[in-house]
């Protein structure tokens, strides 16, 4: 005999909930998939066949009723229980429920033995399924609902429902000492997300793949990236250990992080000695033109004044910044290895800005100049060729504007520099 682990579907848009219902019934050795809307899960019903679906009711794209409804209404699938999680417990979302052919109800909040009694009930004795088609209507508070004419069906579910009644007046006695439970439980996977995916990926893109294992592709018509380089670096590495080499970059690129994170930008990858980064990813912003710019300025100014300071093991590199704004797609390719990238003939584009930049100087395409003059004093290149591209306008990001500037060297926003950033930021016209 061939034994294998109950498979559960787990269904939320809510990918918090999402992580802690799959860690504990991974605990009580059961196998989980997990969606994150209706219309995801009903194609992994269709081919993974669970043995059963716990799905939350209210979803995007297609709610808990029409995933159950469709399951219900299948031959191939009628048999698999579905559990609804709602925490609406008046008379017309569980007549709903009933309606759609729900197995058991789930009432939110539920402690973990509600949880894993009915899980265990329904795989361990699963309702009989009427091939009967007959409904009745029945009218409760005004609202007719049609329910399949299946008395075993109608009595398990009443029972069900009223357990599930009775037993909220035990967990709402219990929700101090199981509120802290689920914080320390939630601490617990937010310390592993941060742990395993933070550090990688921002915080939206971490979040889908440790609830689904999976992230949306997502078309972005704006948004600014990235490049740099060091001048020289090919020639310094074969004299440097690898444990120097793997210092000097990360006393470079650790700085370079920070100022991602000062400005709402993201860094994408590192090749190499090629640090890239985005603005306006995967969060959509108006401002990431000019975030951009800041954060490469510091970048510039950073290198440009390590020259007397550094420590010996560390050789000082001048710096190439090339910046374009534009359109891309955005999304994570890999199954075991992740990797969030971007892709786009604006991604190429400002790769060719870095390429066509001189030492310690950042080169911004028009797109982005048009887009930042207002805040910074720029140099116009003219047209220079960029490979496989051909002759494209360029210009030098020297400094922010003297008038909106802070400091000599054109490099901290002053009050009126920040005052225009946030007439941007909520779309004000200046005028």
């Amino acid at each position: 005999m061939i034994e294998t682990k109950s498979r559960i579907l787990v269904v939320d848009d809510y990918p918090a909930l999402v992580t802690i219902t799959r860690h504990k019934l991974l605990q009580h050795g059961y196998e989980v998939l997990t969606a994150q809307n209706g219309q995801d899960a009903l194609e992994l019903v269709e081919t993974e066949f669970p043995d059963l679906v716990i799905s939350d009711v209210e979803m995007p794209l297609m709610n808990g009723y029409e995933l159950c409804k469709r399951i219900k209404e299948s031959s191939k699938l009628r048999t698999i229980p579905v559990i609804l999680v709602t925490s609406r417990i008046e008379a017309g979302s569980l007549m709903k429920g009933i309606e759609a052919g729900a197995d058991n109800y789930l009432t939110k909040p539920y402690d973990d033995d509600t949880l894993f009694s009915k899980v265990s009930e329904l795989l361990n004795n699963p309702i009989a399924v009427s091939d009967a088609d007959e409904t009745v209507t029945v009218t409760i508070e005004g609202a007719q609902y049609r329910v399949k004419a299946d008395y075993s069906h109608l009595v398990n579910l009443l029972i069900s429902t009223y357990k599930n009644t009775l037993g909220q007046n035990s967990r709402l006695e219990k929700m101090q000492s199981g509120l802290n439970a689920a914080n320390r439980e939630l601490e617990l996977t937010k310390k592993e997300h941060e742990e395993l995916l933070q550090n990688i990926f921002p915080k939206k893109i971490a979040d889908s793949l440790l609830a689904y294992g999976t992230v949306t592709p997502e078309r972005y018509e704006d948004a600014t990236f990235l490049f740099t380089d060091f001048d020289g670096f090919s020639k310094v590495v074969p004299d440097l250990s690898p444990e120097a080499l793997i210092e000097s970059l990360s006393f470079y690129f650790d700085k370079f992080d920070e100022f991602m994170s000062q400005h709402n930008l993201i860094k994408i990858k590192t090749i190499g000695d090629s640090y890239m980064a985005a603005g306006g990813i995967p969060e959509r912003n108006v401002t990431h033109p000019v975030d951009t710019a800041l954060a490469a300025l510091k970048m510039k100014f950073f290198v440009t004044n390590l020259k007397d300071s550094l420590l010996e093991s560390i050789p000082y590199f001048p710096l190439r910044i090339g910046i374009h704004t534009g359109h891309s797609v955005v999304g994570v390719i890999g199954k075991k290895r992740f990797a969030y990238d971007v892709w786009g003939e604006a991604v190429n584009l400002a790769s060719r800005m870095e390429q066509s930049s001189e030492s310690n100087t950042v080169n911004i395409s028009e797109d982005t100049y048009h887009r930042i003059k207002d805040f910074f004093e720029c140099e116009p290149r003219g047209e220079i060729e960029a490979k496989n591209i051909g002759k494209v306008p360029m210009y030098f990001l020297n400094r922010i504007k003297p008038d909106l500037s802070e400091d000599e060297f054109g490099i901290i926003p002053n009050r009126l520099f920040i005052r225009e950033y946030n007439f941007l930021s909520k779309g004000v016209s200046k005028g």
